[in-house]
């Protein structure tokens, strides 16, 4: 049997009674999900005996370099939201798990020096809300996290490449990736495309700076795709987690990843 490897992707975690939980879907992905949710999720794992393990043990695998357990699964948290510090990131460290936080270079550019700043996400509309702060990615790293590049603003790419073309892509990455350098001393080798927008092109033109891409894609319905040893460097894929998935098919993820 061939091993596959789910990639878990949150957002926002939220502590119980959040006015955020209440948002409605409109049978589109909310972005969100609740701390006690959050915990079950994370704990159910552990029980049926998964590890977790980095991004670039993944990619690694991918390549050939390295082997990893056969019930091997990651966590990736979007955006640099601070609830992946102040709610998620307690949880991960008790169960013993690792994860990757992917980083929106300007928002955390603007908590540093006490700013705020607005993105744009298909999950939440035009949004200003706190992020992590330069400090607190390094703690992540010194955790063992890895902090993977998210873009500069969070734009889509497929989007970007059509009204700017070649230029403007590497323009945004490039601006990212400065910041990337300045504050951490370099650039993070794993990249994630904001709403899951590429093409071909930008495809093309990321793998010059970034040794993977993750895509991200939402089913109302969830249908588990998963990251095999067969899966393209270009084209990584995962699981949307929110609270519109329910615990029943959030376990599924687990039989299904091994029933093939």
């Amino acid at each position: 049997m061939s091993i596959r490897v789910p990639i878990l992707v949150y957002h926002h975690i939220y502590p119980d009674g959040s006015t955020e939980l209440t948002r409605r879907s409109n049978n589109k992905a909310t972005g969100v999900i609740s701390e006690s949710d959050f915990i079950q999720q994370m704990q159910h794992i552990k029980s049926v005996g998964w590890k977790s393990i980095s991004t670039t043990q993944v990619v690694n695998w991918i390549d050939g370099v390295d082997d990893i357990p056969d019930k091997s699964f990651v966590i990736h948290f979007d955006n640099g939201w601070l609830d992946s510090w102040t709610t998620a990131k307690p949880i991960v460290e008790d169960l013993g798990f690792t994860a990757t936080c992917f980083v929106i270079s300007d928002g955390t550019e603007a908590a540093t020096e006490g700013k705020t700043a607005t993105v744009h996400t298909s999950t939440e509309g035009a949004v200003q809300k706190p992020f992590i702060n330069w400090e607190h990615a390094e703690s992540m790293l010194d955790l063992g996290w890895e902090i993977g590049a998210h873009s500069a603003v969070h734009p889509k790419f497929a989007d970007l490449h059509l009204a700017k073309g070649d230029e403007g892509v590497i323009k945004e990455i490039e601006s990212s990736n400065d910041v990337f350098k300045r504050r951490l001393g370099f650039v993070p080798p794993h990249f994630a495309y904001p709403s899951g927008s590429r093409n071909e092109r930008t495809d093309l033109l990321l793998s010059s700076f970034y040794r993977s891409l993750r895509l991200w894609h939402f089913e109302a319905q969830p249908t588990w795709t998963f990251t095999s040893r067969e899966t393209s460097l270009l084209g990584l894929d995962c699981q949307n987690i929110d609270n519109t998935v329910s615990f029943n098919d959030f376990t599924r993820i687990f039989t299904e990843v091994i029933e093939h």
